[in-house]
């Protein structure tokens, strides 16, 4: 049976091969959902932005009413120097969860009866990832207390801030999805039913 969610399958079908049927649809969650990564972010961001902050502030002078060395002026250059530190700073801070928010609503998930599908509207266009099940050597999860939670396909969930050198790419990924277990438990009974799913596919 069908689980389908009231994204409008419209989107999807320029995405879609021939005898290619959808299974389910579904978005992210947009309420703000700290992961795993974010406990180790939270602090470090707030000592960065504190530092940018006061760096700009004595940098302007602001900051010298409450030191004995008072009168040190107006740097040009520790505010152009501090300026770009400052900004991360907010966007570490605050910034990247607007972010999230503004991508979320633009990104959209599917399950048809071959892979998975990702598409996402951009500012410049739409982009589409998918994995194929019968390519697929796994699905893992990552599920919280309220049943919100990621599902990766080829690969173990992974948080954002550990991407990059060193790390492999992140796999295709149904980020901070509701009722994550029924969504994944239909990904693998779809998987099951692919007839050249690779025998060494298992489930976590």
């Amino acid at each position: 049976m069908s689980m389908t969610t009231f994204v409008s399958l419209d989107l999807f079908s320029p995405e879609l091969l021939p005898g290619e049927k959808i299974e389910w649809t579904g978005q992210p969650n947009r309420t703000v959902i700290f992961h795993k990564e974010d406990w180790g972010l939270i602090p470090f961001s707030l000592l960065w932005g504190g530092f940018a902050i006061f760096w700009l502030l004595a940098a302007s002078g602001i900051a010298d009413i409450f030191t004995s060395h008072p009168d040190r002026g107006f740097q040009w250059f520790g505010i152009i120097w501090g300026t770009p530190f400052v900004l991360i700073g907010q966007y570490i801070i605050w910034g990247r969860f607007l972010h999230a928010r503004w991508k979320k609503q633009r990104t959209y998930y599917a399950l048809t009866n071959r892979r998975a599908l990702i598409l996402e509207r951009g500012i410049k266009g739409r982009s589409a990832t998918s994995a194929f099940f019968e390519k697929l050597s796994m699905i893992d999860k990552s599920v919280r207390d309220d049943g919100i939670g990621s599902i990766s396909f080829g690969g173990p969930v992974r948080g954002e801030w550990q991407w990059g050198k060193g790390n492999p790419p992140q796999s295709p990924t149904f980020d901070d999805v509701d009722n994550a277990d029924s969504v994944y438990q239909l990904a693998a009974r779809l998987q099951s039913q692919t007839p050249t799913s690779a025998s060494a596919t298992h489930f976590r």
